[in-house]
Order: C-alpha cells, then sequence, then structure tokens
C-alpha cells in the first residue's frame, strides 16, 4: 500500500507544468481499488456532450475541463467540479434492488442472436469515425514496441469494411540483446488495424460462441434503486469440455433492448486446455485472449465508443525462438459523422507501426484520451523518437 501511495505521488508530481491541466484517479469508495475504464463526460468548447475515459488503472489526464459527469454502470454517477490539479475521486457501488435469473421462453442463446442481427443492421450508415488507437507489444514481458495514431475510419454502408487515413501517427522501438528474443523483434500487433472498427461491428468473438454446444447463456434482470434497468447475459462455457474456451458478458440496456456492452476472453478454467499448435514454421500456444467493446445507440444507429483487443501467445520456432509475445489495441472514438463520402484509397498497411512517426501536434495530448499505464508511459519516455 506504501508504494503504491508513492508511486502516485511521484505520478502527480512531474505531471504539470501545463495551466489548466487536471490528472486524477477513480477508485471504489468501500475498497479503495481502482476503478478501470469508467466513463468521463464533460461539454466541449462548442458545448457539446463529449468524453474519454480513465485507463485501466483508474486514471485521467484532462484539459481545459472544470467539471465532468462521472459514470459506471456498476457505481453510482457522480458530477465533480476540479478545484485542484489533482484530484482523487471515489464512486459508491450501486445497490442493486434487483438482480434475478430471468425465466423465459426465448433463451439466452436465442435472444443474443436476434440482437446481434438487429444491431448489424443499424451498424452503419457511411460513417466517418475519428479516433484515437494505441498498439502495444511485448515480448517475455518487456515492452518491445509502442505505436499511437489519429485515424479516420471511413465505413461502408451495409458491411463494416472500412477506408482507413491515417492523419498523424508514432511509432517507439526496442531492440532486446537476448540471442532467443531478438529474432522476434519484427514482430508487430497481430491483429490488421484496417479491420478493428467491423470486428467491434461484427460483434468479435460473440457469434462463434453462440454457435458453439460448449456455452449456456444465463439471462439476469438488475435494477438499481434509481429505477434503472439493464439485463446482463453471463456466456458460461461448459465446465467438464477439454477444449480452450471463453467466458464474459454482454449488457443490454433496456429502454432500447440494444447491446451496450461486451466482453470475451478466455476462461481462466479452460487456459490450461491450450495446446501447442503447428502453424506454418512455427508452433504456438494461446495463453490469453480478450475482447472487449462498448456501444452507445444514437439516431436508430449503433455508434463504436471503444474497443480493446489483446493476447498473449507463446511462440517455439527452431532452436533460438522459445518466446512469450502479447499485444495490446485500443481504439477510443472522438466523433462521428453520417452519410460521408468514403474515400476510393486508405492506409495499406495491416498496423500502425508501419505508418512510422510523422505528426505535427502532439496528438496524443489531445481530445483528453485517456493516459498510458505507468509501466507504458516509462517506456515511450525511454526510448527517443
Amino acid at each position: 500500500m506504501i508504494k503504491h501511495t508513492l508511486l502516485f505521488l511521484l505520478f502527480f508530481t512531474f505531471g504539470f507544468s501545463q495551466e489548466n491541466s487536471t490528472k486524477g484517479i477513480v477508485k471504489d469508495a468501500e475498497t479503495k481499488e481502482t476503478i478501470p475504464f469508467v466513463n468521463i463526460i464533460y461539454k466541449d468548447n462548442s458545448g457539446n456532450l463529449t468524453g474519454t475515459m480513465t485507463n485501466e488503472d483508474g486514471e485521467f489526464s484532462l484539459h481545459h475541463i472544470k467539471e465532468v459527469e462521472i459514470s459506471h454502470i456498476n457505481y453510482e454517477t457522480k458530477k465533480v467540479v476540479f478545484e485542484n490539479k489533482e484530484v482523487e475521486i471515489y464512486l459508491t457501488p450501486k445497490v442493486y434492488i434487483l438482480d434475478e435469473l430471468i425465466i423465459s421462453n426465448v433463451s439466452g442463446r436465442d435472444f443474443l442472436k436476434s440482437l446481434i442481427k438487429d444491431a448489424k443492421v443499424r451498424a452503419v450508415k457511411n460513417s466517418k469515425l475519428s479516433t484515437y488507437g494505441r498498439e502495444i507489444v511485448k515480448i517475455n514481458n518487456q515492452y518491445t514496441k509502442y505505436s499511437d495514431a489519429k485515424m479516420d475510419y471511413f465505413i461502408k454502408k451495409g458491411n463494416g469494411k472500412s477506408v482507413l487515413q491515417i492523419n498523424q501517427s508514432r511509432a517507439i522501438k526496442s531492440n532486446l540483446q537476448d540471442s532467443t528474443s531478438s529474432v522476434l523483434n519484427g514482430m508487430n500487433s497481430a491483429y490488421n488495424v484496417r479491420d478493428y472498427v467491423k470486428y467491434a461491428y461484427n460483434f468479435d468473438g460473440i457469434e462463434n460462441l453462440i454457435k458453439s454446444k460448449e456455452y449456456t447463456f444465463d439471462r439476469y434482470l438488475r435494477r438499481d434503486a434509481s429505477g434503472f434497468e439493464y439485463e446482463y447475459i453471463k456466456i458460461i462455457p461448459n465446465a467438464d469440455s477439454d477444449e480452450l474456451l471463453y467466458e464474459g458478458y454482454v449488457i443490454v440496456d433496456n429502454k432500447s433492448n440494444k447491446i451496450i456492452e461486451f466482453k470475451v476472453e478466455i476462461a481462466d478454467s479452460h487456459k490450461k486446455n491450450s495446446k501447442l499448435k503447428n502453424i506454418l514454421i512455427a508452433k504456438l500456444k494461446l495463453n490469453d485472449q480478450s475482447v472487449w467493446c462498448k456501444f452507445k445507440f444514437v439516431n436508430n444507429q449503433y455508434e463504436l465508443v471503444y474497443y480493446k483487443n489483446s493476447f498473449s501467445l507463446y511462440i517455439q520456432m527452431g532452436k533460438k525462438v522459445h518466446d512469450n509475445v502479447s499485444g495490446t489495441f485500443d481504439l477510443l472514438v472522438l466523433d462521428v459523422k453520417n452519410d460521408v463520402e468514403i474515400p476510393e484509397k486508405g492506409f495499406g498497411g495491416d498496423t500502425i507501426f508501419e505508418a512510422g512517426t510523422n505528426y505535427t501536434q502532439k496528438f496524443w495530448e489531445m481530445n483528453n484520451v485517456f493516459p498510458l499505464k505507468e509501466s507504458e508511459q516509462r517506456f515511450v519516455d525511454s526510448i527517443k523518437n
């Protein structure tokens, strides 16, 4: 606890050279634990409501913002007026007056099928998503690559495919010196940056689970003291299966009957079932994988808010490579415009890192995007760009 407090103080000591900047951390009022990915809503310079989130460690950074609304589906919403440049905000856990299993003629599986079918119809209208994206790669728990960018996704109506334009970008690399890991220094993110929005709108991962007989889908209705209701669908893997199975949840807003959040990850109980598989000249074993996504439903259309995809795998290649590789991609949507003209051409690479370093502004300090974790920031600061 003392170590955590010292790190917290150091975090705030070095970050306040700018006027009108606020850095903070959001915690559970009862446990004092940090709360990741909390919604932070505020008005921009034009008076329009916009927002950002805390990072995985509950931290946030805001510029020229004095008043915000802090919200999380499991906590009471709180309005905060900033009077100091460093703040700790405590949220009170919600008390649910109703949290019960739904008994219905429509199974959780069939209910999810219908929701996803409807969502695909309402996903896009030749839209432009202005976004901020990050890619992070680690080898044997050491950071090797970091890249981020301000990007525009132009989404074609009906199929979710995107034309991607990268406006500004950074790419940072550290060469590992040991003979084993150095072979993998050229490895980037395992996913295609052009397809991230498509993955999200296709409810990446959930459809495959619905088709499998290895899962059950329990529906719960939750209601808090204010009357706010939502449906929580728990994805439960078959406990007796020897397959590598996933677990997770889907949150459905009861008023709109639309999906507002889902998360799917390899079940801790089934990670032991992961096996080494031959892939071309290498052998791979999946250690972990997670997909997390948030939406809002506006003007009869699903709008992506946030998408996160992460993986961890073991690679065996000849005598030199016996390594654990992990990667994370975050995409935060800053603005959405509909009925736009779709460009004919866009970025042709597979990862942000391939775009290199090309920026005229410190875009990562703009739009109040959630800050890096402390260990990530140390890596970025250690490499001269």
